[in-house]
């Protein structure tokens, strides 16, 4: 069963919307990660990893982000664990989007207590063929198969650190804010590291969808900072990781916040590193 949940949050001591719904059950299993400053504030009994106490992990660091899970990564070296927004919930997809008959009333439903552990477990068991497994996005459209392998994950992440640990040290992590889960899944895919995405298990971030709750980390984001990032990727994964410009050389409208489209070449990455020949054919 997963060892660990790595639950990163700052400026949310009263709004821990992913911990609140997670079955009792897994909650001995949590552990908040959290800024040297804001430690005296929690209450919650759970474990808790503070953050070295120094300007590069306080908040007010661009950086502070991609530092702060690479420190996660890290401490899970041996382990297999997760890591999880702090501020998203599960649902579970009808299957009738999936050539099966329906299963429930609606498309979809929250998650039992019971449907969660089971998620826990199916994501378990995966991470002895994967390195990195989770959910799909509840706000795109169903795949029409229930397993995807080497694609785009994001909020949450079922992690097996002993897969690539002798690897962790090579990789560079902490260059770039945004995308820093690409730069992660991009740099696991490119060494061989498959991952894997369930289409039936869906997450929803609460903050995206009512954009109520506010981000330390993302509401202060500029387009300068955004294509600052985004020219990094390009340049440390050529070819997999392309900015998108229109016919008069703007960025292509939308991606995360609208600071401008990507297109990312997931299962090319993978086969750059398990096959040269094939990730030189065009798509």
């Amino acid at each position: 069963m997963i060892e660990r949940i790595f639950i990163p949050t700052v400026h949310r001591v009263d709004n821990q919307i992913t911990f609140n719904h997670l079955p009792v059950a897994l909650r001995s299993k949590v552990s908040f990660v959290v800024q040297a400053w804001e430690r005296p504030r929690y209450m919650y009994d759970c474990d808790y990893v503070i953050l070295p106490d120094t300007p590069e992990y306080h908040f007010s660091d661009y950086y502070c982000l991609p530092r702060t899970r690479k420190f996660i990564y890290d401490l899970g070296q041996n382990m297999k664990y997760c890591v999880l927004d702090d501020d998203i919930f599960f649902s579970r997809r009808n299957v009738k989007y999936f050539g099966e008959a329906s299963n429930m009333e609606r498309s979809r439903q929250v998650l039992t207590d019971d449907e969660t552990i089971d998620m826990f477990n199916i994501f378990d068991k995966w991470l002895d063929d994967v390195t990195v497994c989770g959910c799909a996005q509840i706000q795109n459209p169903p795949a029409g198969v229930k397993i995807r392998e080497n694609g785009s994950l994001t909020s949450a992440y079922w992690i097996n650190g002993t897969h690539f640990k002798d690897d962790l040290p090579k990789m560079d992590l902490t260059s770039v804010r945004v995308g820093e889960d690409v730069a992660f899944l991009l740099s696991l895919l490119t060494r061989g590291y498959k991952n894997r995405i369930s289409e039936e298990y869906v997450l929803s971030n609460y903050s995206v969808m009512t954009k109520k709750m506010k981000s330390t980390v993302w509401d202060e984001q500029t387009y300068e900072d955004t294509q600052r990032d985004h020219k990094l990727l390009e340049k440390m994964f050529p070819g997999l990781f392309v900015i998108q410009y229109d016919q008069n050389g703007n960025r292509e409208e939308g991606g995360y916040r609208n600071f401008g489209k990507s297109k990312i070449n997931w299962n090319k990455a993978y086969k750059y590193r398990n096959n040269l020949s094939e990730f030189f054919i065009n798509d």
